[in-house]
């Protein structure tokens, strides 16, 4: 399992991208308004207006990890007392993703490329 994203939304995504600006990340891709994006070493920072998250609207922030096996995962994540947020999505090309709540109840997206 490997921290893949993290998304943040935000009423005024420009406001809070300038917020990681100035704290030294760099813009790799903005769609003002919408959606703007930071590449660290190894993580995407990813800050979006409501409309355009890819989490439930009533989430603030997602963290994602990739994972082998989505399966596999979810069922360690439930052993470890993660609470289920919704049933497995397929996005086709995309892969598949699921969503949990920690023991902290902090949203966990777990993401399973598609095959090929």
């Amino acid at each position: 399992m490997k921290l893949k994203q993290a998304y943040l939304t935000a009423a005024e995504p420009e406001a809070l991208a300038g917020f990681y600006e100035a704290l030294g990340l760099a813009i790799r891709f903005a769609d003002r308004g919408k959606w703007i994006q930071f590449v660290g070493e190894k993580v995407a920072l990813c800050i979006a207006s409501p409309v355009e998250s890819v989490s439930a609207p009533s989430l603030n922030a997602v963290l994602v990890f990739e994972v082998d096996n989505l399966e596999t995962a979810l069922e360690r994540a439930r052993t470890h007392g993660a609470e289920m947020l919704g049933e497995i999505r397929d996005m086709g090309a995309h892969g598949r993703v699921a969503h949990f709540k920690d023991p902290q109840h902090n949203t966990i997206q777990l993401f399973q490329a598609a095959a090929g």
